[in-house]
């Protein structure tokens, strides 16, 4: 199967703790984690691992981030020509997760939401588009017109919700 795959990138700082701090505290950590991430990203990475044929549009950041998220996606065998660069951050979150294996987390979209919906593409051969709600909803509307005018099916992970 051939897809694109639309949507955000993240880093996560993942964070691991006793606990969750309380406003004004201070806990020591026991570990950190970088973490590739985004729902399009885990999406195009999963799907080539599975054998599809997989290219991503999206944004990333001119920083460590950024690289690090391309580089994660084309090891993985995904076609990130359409993956554009933005002067500013990646996209990235902040997360703890305490001993229980319950967290607490901030997003930062940054480069995510300055995607150019006029320069994705639909690639020839492409059965299937995949969108999710982490990027603005102009883009995924702009690409949807493009997917139905080029014969691709569209799937909406609809998380997060609005």
């Amino acid at each position: 199967m051939s897809l694109l795959v639309v949507g955000a990138l993240h880093l996560d700082v993942v964070l691991r703790a006793p606990h969750v701090p309380a406003l004004d505290e201070t806990v020591a950590g026991s570990a950190v984690d970088y973490v590739f991430g985004g729902k399009a990203g885990n999406q195009a990475v999963a799907a080539a691992r599975l054998g599809a044929e997989v290219a991503f549009a999206g944004r990333v950041g001119a920083d460590a981030f950024g690289h690090k998220l391309r580089h994660t996606l084309a090891h993985a065998g995904v076609d990130i020509t359409q993956l554009q660069d933005d002067p500013g951050p990646s996209g990235m979150s902040a997360a703890i997760v305490d001993a229980q294996g319950d967290y607490a987390a901030v997003i930062v979209s940054a480069a995510n939401l300055n995607i150019d919906a006029g320069a994705i593409r639909i690639p020839d051969g492409t059965e299937l588009v995949l969108l999710q709600n982490e990027i603005p909803e102009a883009v995924n509307l702009t690409v949807v017109r493009s997917a139905g005018a080029a014969g691709a099916r569209v799937w909406l992970n609809a998380g997060p919700a609005r």
